[in-house]
Order: structure tokens, then sequence, then C-alpha cells
């Protein structure tokens, strides 16, 4: 080989020896680059959560705003400058002659179209649960009330002329609307079955081989009543008749029949009492007095029906 080939691989392996060098350098280099890149990248990965955790908290305080501050009709006005009007009353308006089958169902329907109506009641019997005729309407606004009141006053519903009357805070009852939501019923057929019963097991009582059912205080009452109108009658006819001692001697007369029906012992011819006498001679008086009320009654009757 020559000079020249001897220097050229001086020069190879002379770079060779560098090279490895060189590359190790440049090995470190990007390791400590890399090593620095990432802990930038921590860097900004910590920034960039710190600034979307501050955007959700703008954004969730944003919301909340809105949220106080929604679209009603009050910042509405407070946007355009104007004041909003303050919060009207309820109305309550009387409705008098309801014509029967006009009910709530159909007063609701009708009224609807003036105004929102907030509560009604149409005044119900409690015992049969059928209409009186007279209800009472609350709406929304006092000024519908107050329209109503004026339109529908005398109008003719079903051949009967209505009375619609404002009925003023001042008049209104606190417990006017008690109980309009309840369904008032018909209670007339358990009342006539609890009332047979109460007449069909009345007690009775066993006389002669019979079951006789006892008076009641009422029966008492009522005959005592009828007892104290008869004789206040036969008074004013000027007829001296006493009926207490009438229907205190039916028991007496009872007895005396019973007497009688029993077999009595014979007696001897011409020997009868005295007492017996005038008991005989009792029994014609009683009984022209009792002919005698007969026929007043009669007469009584017969000029009623005149």
């Amino acid at each position: 080989m020559g000079k020249k080939g001897k220097k050229v691989a001086k020069r190879k392996v002379g770079t060779s020896g560098k090279s490895k060098a060189g590359t190790k350098a440049k090995a470190k280099k990007k390791a400590e680059d890399f090593v620095r890149e990432g802990e930038l990248d921590n860097d900004d990965d910590a920034v960039a959560e710190d600034n979307l955790n501050e955007e959700d908290g703008d954004e969730e305080q944003e919301a909340g705003e809105a949220e106080q501050k929604r679209p009603t009709k009050a910042h509405r006005f407070a946007e355009g400058g104007q004041e909003a009007k303050p919060k009207e009353h309820r109305g309550v308006v009387y409705l008098g002659h309801i014509p029967n089958g006009f009910f709530e169902p159909q007063m609701l329907k009708y009224f609807s179209q003036f105004g929102k109506v907030s509560r009604m009641r149409l005044s119900r019997s409690k015992k049969t649960g059928g209409s009186k005729g007279y209800a009472f309407i609350e709406f929304q606004e006092e000024s519908v009330a107050k329209i109503v009141a004026q339109t529908m006053n005398k109008y003719l519903l079903f051949e009967k002329t209505l009375v619609c009357e404002f009925m003023p805070k001042e008049k209104c009852h606190k417990d006017l609307f008690k109980g309009c939501r309840q369904v008032v019923q018909d209670k007339r057929a358990q009342r006539r079955a609890k009332e047979l019963q109460r007449v069909n097991d009345r007690p009775s009582v066993e006389v002669a081989g019979k079951a006789i059912p006892q008076k009641t205080y009422e029966q008492v009452k009522r005959r005592h009543q009828a007892d104290v109108r008869l004789q206040a009658l036969l008074e004013q006819l000027e007829v001296d008749y006493d009926i207490k001692s009438v229907v205190s001697g039916s028991a007496e007369d009872d007895d005396d029949d019973e007497a009688a029906a029993k077999p009595s012992k014979k007696r001897r011819k011409g020997k009868a009492s005295a007492e017996s006498a005038s008991a005989a001679a009792a029994v014609p008086e009683k009984n022209v007095q009792a002919a005698a009320v007969a026929s007043k009654k009669k007469t009584i009757k017969k000029k009623r029906g005149r």
C-alpha cells in the first residue's frame, strides 16, 4: 500500500472512535432532553387541569346566576325599564237560582271560559245529596270575578233567572269552601233500611200464646198528645167527657169482661145486691156518652169536608 492508503485507513480508524463517543453523548443529551420535556409536559398538564377547573367553576357560577335570574315576567319588565304589576287577589262570586241539572262539571266547564276557576262549592243537602240551588265560585283574579258578576246577573238559563253577585273579601267566611272537594252521597236508602230494621226487630211480649210487640216511647208519647188534643176539642164543643178515666178504665173493663166470662155461682132470685144494680145502671150511661162523642166527631168531619 502507498502513503495515501495508510492515511485513509488512519482516518477511518480515527473517525470510528470519535463516532462512538459522539453517539453516546448525543444519546445522553436526548435522554436529558426527554426528561426535561416530560417535566415540562407534566407542568403543562397541571396548568391545563387548573385552567379546566377554573372554566368549570365559571360555568357553574354562570349556571347558578342563570337559575337565579329566570326569564320571568318581573325580570322582563325590569329589563325593559317597566315596573311589574302587583299580584291580584282572588275573587269570589255568589251564584243563586241554579236550575236542576246544572251541577259542578257543567258549572266548571261554563265558567272556565271567563278565566281560571280555582275553587267551587255547590251547596248540597247532607241527607239527600241534592242541590240547594246556590253556589260559590272562586276565580284566580278578582277582575275576572267582577266581570262574571256583571255578565251573568239576571241571565236566563234553563227557564231560571240566575242571581250572580260579587262577594268582597270582608264578606267571605274562612270556611266558605270547606269540603268543596267532597262528594255528598245520597243515604236515604240506608236510613230507610235502618228504620225498617228498627221497627221490625222490636222486642215483643208473649200474651195468650201470641207475640205482641212492645210499645215504644214514641208510641206512648204520640198517644198522649192525641189524647190531649181530643180533650181540648171536647172542651171546645162543651162535651163533659173525661178521656183519662176512659183510658185508665179500659184495663178495668177488660178485667170485668174476663170475670164475666168465668162461670159464676148460682144465686137465688130476688137477692141481687144494690151494688150490682148500680153497676148495671152505670153501663148504659157510659154507652150514651160514647155515642154522643162519636156523633160529635162525625159532625166535625162533615163540616171540615165542606
